[in-house]
């Protein structure tokens, strides 16, 4: 009878023991829920006084999202660009031209190699932003040096195309050109202060950086986001152009001979090279671009 009373001791005191360790697992689950619906909750209330805090410091507004840009449809129109080159030959074939190009190039002329559309190639020296000194210097080679000379133009027509997109870029497309155009000019200008000596070949060097640094920066901001719709040939061309001007720029002012006269022909050389680039780009889209 000892032995059974002692094993209904034992059960009722398991039984105990589970029923207490039941309620302590069901109490620390309510613990346990509580603390997390509390947690909640309690960040909830400080989310609410923080935005509150934040209302109070900006007067209850915020700053609503922006708003896509709206588009228009402007005509973007780019203006003559001409220049007068002094040319000698024709050579019959390009190894003779090449050769005469070296040869003045060693003098101080560009050195640009153009084939003529009869099939021979000419050479072109010089460049300028007029007709008038272009043939004073084709004149001083004949009557001084006996050398046959003559004017040839690169003369581009005004471009005018429709462009659909943001204002802002549409005038960045524009500022770009300008800045191109610009850099052109000035470019065609310091080569003659280098020849005359009123700028050293260093200084050009520097002032030639400072050109592709800003031509950079115009072609970035129009060009940089996604393509602007309509005329995206034109478009594509223009940054092309842009590019390849920069990239001359860049070799001339990050390299400078440091013989003034080959300097100078590098100078002259890219002059000649971005305007027939920007004729050749121009008479491409001549028929497709009103």
């Amino acid at each position: 009878m000892r032995r059974r009373s002692y094993r209904t001791s034992r059960g009722r005191r398991g039984a105990g023991r589970r029923w207490a360790l039941t309620a302590a697992c069901l109490g620390l689950a309510l613990y346990i829920a509580l603390a997390l619906g509390l947690g909640s909750w309690a960040h909830e209330l400080l989310r609410g006084f923080a935005a509150r805090e934040e209302d109070e410091l900006t007067d209850g507004t915020r700053p609503a999202p922006q708003a896509p840009e709206a588009e228009v449809t402007e005509s973007v129109a780019f203006p003559e660009v001409a220049l007068y080159a002094v040319s000698v030959g024709g050579f019959a074939d390009e190894e003779e031209a090449d050769y005469n190009a070296e040869l003045y190039a060693a003098r101080g002329g560009a050195g640009y190699l153009m084939e003529e559309e009869s099939g021979g190639h000419s050479v072109l020296l010089a460049a300028y932003d007029s007709r008038e000194a272009a043939q004073s210097v084709a004149q001083n080679l004949q009557d001084e040096e006996n050398i046959p000379a003559s004017v040839r133009e690169i003369v581009s027509p005004g471009l005018e195309m429709r462009l659909t997109a943001p204002a802002r870029r549409i005038d960045a497309v524009r500022e770009a050109f300008a800045a191109w155009q610009q850099a052109l000019e000035e470019l065609t200008q310091l080569w003659q202060q280098v020849d005359a000596g009123l700028c050293t070949a260093q200084s050009a060097a520097e002032r030639i950086g400072e050109m592709g640094e800003a031509l950079a920066a115009a072609r970035q901001a129009a060009f940089a986001e996604v393509k602007i719709e309509g005329e995206s040939s034109a478009l594509q061309g223009l940054e092309a152009l842009l590019q390849n001007w920069e990239v001359d720029l860049g070799e001339i002012a990050a390299d400078p001979s440091e013989f003034v006269l080959e300097f100078s022909g590098e100078i002259k050389y890219t002059c000649i090279k971005t305007a027939t680039e920007y004729h050749a780009y121009v008479e491409a889209l001549k028929g497709d671009v009103k």
